[in-house]
């Protein structure tokens, strides 16, 4: 009954919150506090609804849906954490639209698969680590896709690219290479912790996952050395950033999805 509940209190403040955050790009002065509030509020409502999750079910039942709840989760979390910035506030109704249907699909799919081995804490660090590092790449992915969004109003010399709605190209970018930068290194954390504490990593059902993280780890550690070290941008390095989380998704999620919902 609580999870039902913490449930529609969850969608009814996410929904209100991605009223308010489009009212706000229109309207800056409104609706400040309305957005701050229901922001606020369905990030500590959704972190309620996960807790009471795994606390009914256990953490050995860490399946496709709640680990996907818990990654839009943590984007909004990470979101709400930069306040007002405008370049924040645009993305945020995306995210927190996600985080809608992550909430929906928790209760309308079934419960299904679950963790194959017994949770340890070497085993609790790398998969903190994990979704930690996913979300910070994946929140990088977005900001990659407001950079090309950004650069294509201003190459068309549109008046809107002028109006103060719009974030500056280069506070976007700052942004979005701490970003990247910050999830490269914690996603090195977590394969480090995956080699020392997971024992069937390299298993015949797990190195297709391992493969595509280093993989994805060594598109991204890629950018930031060249980045840091030539000063590289623009387009190439944004859509080299696609790329990469396109692959580190399909690590975490591939076999997940198809053997949690499909297959189940």
């Amino acid at each position: 009954m609580l999870i039902q509940l913490l449930t529609i209190l969850c969608i009814l403040i996410y929904g209100a919150g991605i009223l308010f955050l489009n009212r706000r790009l229109t309207a800056p002065t409104i609706y400040a506090h309305r957005v701050w509030l229901s922001n606020i509020g369905a990030i500590a409502l959704h972190g309620a609804l996960i807790a009471t999750i795994l606390a009914e079910r256990g953490v050995n039942n860490l399946n496709f849906l709640i680990v996907l709840s818990i990654i839009a989760w943590l984007l909004g979390l990470f979101s709400v954490s930069r306040g007002r910035q405008l370049a924040s506030l645009m993305l945020r109704p995306a995210i927190f639209g996600f985080a809608i249907v992550s909430v929906l699909l928790l209760q309308v799919l079934p419960e299904s698969g679950g963790l194959h081995a017994s949770m340890t804490y070497g085993l609790a660090v790398h998969i903190i680590l994990s979704l930690i590092a996913f979300s910070l790449l994946v929140l990088a992915a977005l900001y990659a896709g407001q950079i090309l969004y950004l650069n294509r109003v201003l190459k068309t010399r549109s008046a809107r690219a002028l109006n103060e709605h719009f974030p500056p190209l280069m506070t976007v970018e700052q942004y979005f290479f701490r970003l990247l930068g910050a999830g490269t290194a914690v996603l090195t954390l977590a394969i480090v912790a995956g080699i020392l504490f997971v024992d069937d990593l390299f298993a015949k059902g797990q190195i297709h996952k391992t493969v595509l993280s280093i993989a994805a780890w060594l598109c991204f550690g890629g950018i930031v050395v060249a980045h840091n070290t030539r000063g590289l941008r623009g387009k190439p390095i944004v859509l080299f950033t696609l790329t990469a989380a396109v692959l580190l998704t399909l690590a975490y999620f591939g076999s997940r999805f198809v053997r949690d919902i499909i297959l189940s």
